[in-house]
């Protein structure tokens, strides 16, 4: 006979959209949040965690009939301040996935939404402290795993695509300056942004070879734009033109070495140091064991599966390893890919043009209706998204970006 299948939510910040956040579309509306946690109670789903749809998979652990499992990736401080508070209300667990890097270092405790109802009108961006990560698993409201170390992205070839500007969406340059800085970098600081620093071609830090690009080039070129204005520079239509002539003249001199590779040998270590990293400071810190990994991003390749597996992770999140059409067929239910983790989102995003999104929230009746479509294929799982969009106009919940 065959397993139900579990339905695995993704979200990452619950509380208040920030529009100076590059990704606020992330964000789920603290009240939207709620709704969908009403309508899963209404209807009798009981949330789950990641030990339990393990033993589900492989040992035929039993589990409740409507089962569901909620995770929350970045480990935001929101998670703290509202989806913890939120979650406890009305019975359910979650599970949030954090990069020790991003952990907000501070022995700081922030008030939650339960506690001082104000905290809607307050500055809530920023990541978890661990003391808070304490109260909430102490609580067996939220189990935290692993995130890997850095999430971010690094330089993977010697072509330059941009130049930072400080007006840009290259944040993860800041948070790779500053690594020291980057739990209070959910918001980038603009004193921090290197004006014409270099942009190379670039990927997820756990998904290639690493590129070094030439330190010197980079600091003749932000040389260049601090002597000639600043910020004032790039205000010329001809800045991009300006700056390509003088990497040029640094790039065509003799002996030039534009920078270095890792070698394979060395990336192989890396990503091991990261999972491994990240695992033990989780353990260590909260006196727990970390069995689940997600992969930032979508970050997993096939070298990186077999080394979580190898540092004693169980089960790690469906990453770009995989086809889309076969994560679509993860349904957590031990059919395919055992020890990966099929997830959907409760935010549905619709293409309108030049890469211009309307972004769907479920308030409710949508997550019902995610559900009904996690479990579908084909063409009825493209008929079930589309309703989301019909009723979420109709409910006018379309946010525009």
């Amino acid at each position: 006979m065959n397993k139900q299948s579990v339905p695995v939510f993704m979200y990452h910040t619950i509380g208040i959209q920030n529009k100076d956040w590059k990704w606020n579309y992330l964000t789920t509306p603290y009240q939207d949040f709620e709704k969908e946690l009403i309508y899963l109670k209404k209807r009798g789903y009981s949330t789950i965690n990641l030990e339990e749809l393990f033993n589900y998979i492989h040992n035929d652990f039993k589990i409740p009939e409507k089962s569901v499992v909620l995770t929350f990736d970045d480990g935001y401080a929101d998670n703290y301040i509202f989806a913890y508070p939120l979650l406890k209300k009305y019975g359910f667990k979650g599970t949030i996935f954090v990069n020790p890097e991003f952990v907000d270092t501070r022995n700081i405790i922030r008030d939650r939404f339960d506690e001082d109802s104000s905290v809607i009108n307050k500055n809530t961006t920023g990541f978890l402290s661990w003391e808070e990560m304490r109260i909430m698993e102490s609580d067996n409201v939220i189990d935290i795993q692993s995130h890997a170390m850095t999430h971010t992205w690094y330089p993977t070839s010697d072509t330059i695509i941009d130049y930072r500007t400080g007006n840009d969406h290259y944040w993860w340059m800041t948070w790779n300056n500053f690594p020291e800085k980057k739990p209070y970098l959910q918001l980038d600081d603009e004193s921090l942004v290197r004006l014409g620093e270099p942009v190379y071609e670039n990927k997820k830090s756990l998904m290639a070879k690493r590129f070094f690009p030439n330190k010197k080039l980079s600091l003749h070129l932000i040389n260049f734009v601090q002597n000639n204005g600043g910020k004032d520079f790039f205000n010329s239509k001809e800045w991009k033109s300006t700056i390509n002539s003088e990497k040029e003249k640094i790039v065509s001199a003799k002996n030039f070495v534009n920078g270095l590779y890792e070698t394979e040998e060395e990336r192989h270590l890396r990503i091991r140091r990261e999972l491994l990293e990240s695992k033990e400071i989780i353990e260590k810190k909260l006196n727990k064991k970390v069995e689940f990994l997600c992969w930032p991003g979508g970050s997993g390749t096939r070298e990186g599966q077999l080394i979580a597996e190898e540092l004693g992770y169980k089960m790690t999140t469906a990453a770009r390893d995989i086809e889309p059409s076969l994560r679509k067929k993860i349904k957590n239910d031990g059919e395919i890919f055992r020890n990966r983790i099929g997830r959907t989102s409760t935010i549905l995003f619709e293409t309108i043009d030049n890469g211009i999104h309307r972004v769907i929230y479920s308030r409710g009746f949508g997550i019902g209706l995610r559900i009904k479509a996690f479990n579908s294929t084909g063409i009825k799982r493209k008929i079930i998204a589309g309703s989301i969009i019909v009723l979420g106009k109709i409910n006018n919940i379309i946010k525009h970006q």
